[in-house]
């Protein structure tokens, strides 16, 4: 079954639910303790939060950076159970102030990034942008699909690498992975 369609199902199945212990009020009151049942298999770590939070009726803050696939079944637990166990599945961490805020954690394999870097470049295509860092950290560099093309001027002085690609990223709504094999990857956000 393909991932499309395994989460188009699941959408079906995320919904919170009200237990007969807890009163309609209260669930709407705190979205973290609505109830939620959701199956997905090999499916994007990002549509699983989405489908997770529109369940929930809240809005979701996913920060740049490459989740792992979810494959997990849960029936009829706290949405604050659910988003432990995605984030445990996806490396990333999740917090809740108004609207879920969720954040890719480093992969194993990006702590093989230098920690720190410095570079400066002036009205530059951001796909350049990434090149420069690639060049200034010595990996090589994969863009998929085009990047928006509007010029960037950054100067980073001693800055963590992971912190210049999340920042980057988060401008230009891509996502980066890091393999020491393949050196680094961008890809616009789908």
């Amino acid at each position: 079954m393909s991932r499309a369609l395994v989460a188009a199902l699941c959408l079906v199945f995320a919904y919170p639910h009200g237990s007969s212990a807890q009163s309609p009020s209260v669930a709407a009151g705190n979205p973290l303790a609505a109830r939620v049942t959701i199956s997905f298999r090999d499916a994007a770590a990002a549509d699983v939060l989405k489908t997770l939070a529109a369940g929930a009726g809240v809005k979701v803050e996913i920060a740049a950076g490459a989740l792992r696939p979810v494959t997990i079944t849960l029936t009829n637990v706290k949405l604050t159970t659910a988003l432990a166990a995605v984030c445990d599945n996806a490396l990333c961490t999740w917090s809740f102030s108004g609207s879920l805020q969720v954040v890719p954690l480093p992969s194993e394999a990006s702590a093989a990034l230098p920690q720190t870097v410095s570079f400066s470049i002036e009205d530059t295509p951001p796909t350049e942008v990434f090149r420069a860092l690639g060049a200034a950290i010595g990996v090589p560099v994969t863009i998929e699909p085009s990047l928006p093309d509007g010029p960037l001027s950054l100067a980073f002085k001693s800055t963590g690498t992971a912190d210049i690609l999340n920042l980057l990223c988060n401008m230009l709504q891509c996502a980066w992975d890091f393999d020491p094999a393949r050196g680094l990857t961008v890809r616009q956000k789908r």
